[in-house]
């Protein structure tokens, strides 16, 4: 792959001012423009960015960081083959048979899970979520739930829900809304290994990127989520920071029997989204190619259409033109059946050498480093509503207009990586 002319650079920037003034233009007339969370917003993305792209430290912190994901991720292969032998050998070992995605990527979940029980159980875990919260509280703004709820949103995905759980029932509109925007737009460190699983055979430094890139989606996430439902009422936890609400258990045997029971819940949760959506995505494919056939318009299926909606947001990123369809099309995929298809594709490209420009390969995993997707708006509405029964009808108007607002912010991450990503290349290393 060859490295792209420093012009992409300018349009990336370009691509982040345009973005956030669409936010803007969304939210327009809902309540005043908060100016401090925009400008810090932008201020935190662009200094997290230059630290990981640009500074040496930060590199390298990112690139130990990958180091020891992918040590977890080889210890996580021990167990999956001892349970099932040549169906969780990596392709080009000996004895492969192939990539089978149900056990050596999802299989991973379960250790994941219960490592994260671990650090729970340690306090490790809590101390890192109170640290990005006061940073995100102090900096922008936000309410002492909020920040909260978008620190761990990085950390713990999905279960999110109950570290907030004792603001939820009486969280502003904006918070709810903040809340929401921010678990679309970030990945859990638990799918995360599944991404790695994917990916890194063909991308070696992928752990770092995604690391990278859901930290520089949370202040993205304030600036969009802040944009398009603004503040207009009185938040209780407003000028304050508070602890986390965590589980703890009796020992670390009970964390790690409970993170693996849990980690099975949610392989088996993803498996059955892939399986429902994947195929519900055919059956509509093939509907939608029948109907514009009828019409004249031979091969254009539901593929075609995501690619030319999502195609403007590939050029704001700064994505060369030659790749831009390909990583419109990931967008798009992304949009409809989650971002483990989405990456899955992203790695056979790499694998085919079908991008041009290493440029586009860093881009691309960053813009899909997000849980926008149209199964997420049942997921959250339905585990947010699990705990504030009484907000569920709020939660569920918010739902869509939130898988949108977390659109934009993974196209935001995309343009922040497409400023710093000079030619490409970047201290955490380009496409092998």
């Amino acid at each position: 792959m060859q490295a792209a002319p420093w012009y992409y650079n300018v349009i990336s920037l370009i691509g982040l001012l345009m973005v956030t003034f669409l936010s803007g233009l969304c939210g327009l007339g809902r309540g005043p423009v908060p100016w401090r969370t925009v400008i810090w917003g932008l201020i935190l993305q662009l200094a997290l960015a230059f630290f990981f792209f640009a500074v040496p430290a930060g590199g390298q912190a990112m690139l130990a960081l990958n180091d020891v994901f992918l040590t977890l991720l080889a210890s996580a292969k021990a167990g999956a083959t001892f349970l099932f032998g040549p169906l969780a050998i990596s392709p080009g070992q000996p004895g492969s048979i192939g990539f089978v995605f149900a056990v050596q990527a999802l299989s991973t979940v379960v250790f994941f899970m219960a490592c994260m029980a671990i650090l729970y159980q340690l306090g490790l875990m809590q101390r890192v979520v109170r640290l990005l919260a006061r940073l995100l509280a102090r900096t922008m703004g936000l309410s002492g739930a909020e920040s909260l709820g978008v620190a761990s949103s990085i950390m713990v995905g999905a279960e999110m829900a109950g570290v907030v759980r004792p603001y939820l029932p009486e969280m502003t509109r904006s918070e709810l809304f903040m809340l929401l925007t921010a678990a679309m737009a970030t990945v859990a460190s638990t799918v995360m290994g599944v991404i790695v699983a994917n990916l890194h055979m063909y991308f070696p430094n992928i752990a770092g990127h995604l690391i990278s890139a859901s930290v520089i989606s949370a202040p993205a996430a304030a600036v969009v989520a802040k944009l398009m439902e603004p503040e207009t009422g009185q938040p209780l936890t407003a000028g304050q920071v508070v602890d986390p609400h965590f589980g703890r258990y009796d020992g670390v045997m009970e964390a790690v029997s409970a993170g693996a029971l849990d980690g099975v819940k949610l392989a088996v949760g993803i498996a059955a989204m892939l399986l429902a959506f994947l195929s519900l995505t055919a059956l509509l494919d093939q509907i939608l190619s029948w109907l514009t056939g009828l019409v004249g318009l031979e091969g254009v299926g539901l593929k075609e259409v995501l690619t030319w909606l999502a195609w403007p947001f590939a050029v704001l990123m700064g994505v060369p033109l030659e790749d831009a369809p390909k990583v419109a099309a990931l967008i798009g995929q992304r949009a409809l059946v989650t971002e483990l298809p989405a990456y899955a594709e992203l790695a056979n490209m790499l694998a085919r050498g079908d991008l041009a420009y290493s440029r586009s390969a860093v881009i691309a995993s960053y813009a899909l480093c997000g849980f926008a997707h149209v199964g997420s708006v049942a997921i959250f509405v339905g585990g947010f509503g699990a705990l504030a029964p009484g907000r569920v009808g709020e939660l569920a108007r918010l739902g869509f207009k939130a898988l949108w607002a977390a659109t934009l912010v993974t196209v935001m991450t995309g343009c922040v990586a497409g400023l710093f990503a000079w030619g490409g290349r970047s201290i955490l290393g380009i496409v092998h």
